[in-house]
């Protein structure tokens, strides 16, 4: 498969993930692209990346035709529901930690109802907060073989 994985920047914890992920991929045969938001994209906030994220996400798929968008965290997932949900079939968002307080716990929430059964979680209580989700301690379990 042809994968895109989408993810804030490379210096943040998430990128440890982010790197982990891809090898994993690689080795199941997987072709995995990177896209930054911050690193690739110069866009540094959600309300930033509204229209501009998934646009450059449209155009990548476009030329590359993904199999999987792969979105990490709400922020990278948020624009690709709202206004109006793209890749409603090929998108996956991996949660890894659980948002707590303020608008981040509201977007998570909203974000992961969407998302349903295309929504990977690391942790048993994400689990929790969202029934129709994967469990998926090293944000792939099987799904993607």
């Amino acid at each position: 498969m042809k994968i895109l994985i989408v993810f804030r920047k490379k210096k943040e914890e998430s990128w440890d993930i982010v790197r982990s992920v891809k090898q994993k991929l690689e080795e199941k045969g997987h072709n995995v692209d990177l896209l930054s938001r911050e690193d690739d994209l110069g866009i540094d906030s959600l309300s930033g990346s509204m229209g501009t994220l998934k646009e450059a996400i449209k155009r990548r798929d476009k030329e590359k035709n993904y199999d999987v968008i792969y979105t990490q965290d709400w922020s990278m997932a948020f624009p690709l529901l709202i206004p109006e949900r793209v890749f409603e079939k090929k998108h996956f968002c991996f949660f890894h930690n659980v948002q707590e307080e303020g608008n981040s716990r509201i977007f998570q929430r909203i974000v992961g109802n969407m998302l349903g059964g295309n929504l990977l979680v690391r942790k048993e209580e994400l689990k929790k907060k969202f029934p129709k989700s994967i469990l998926a301690f090293d944000g792939i379990n099987n799904i993607f073989k």
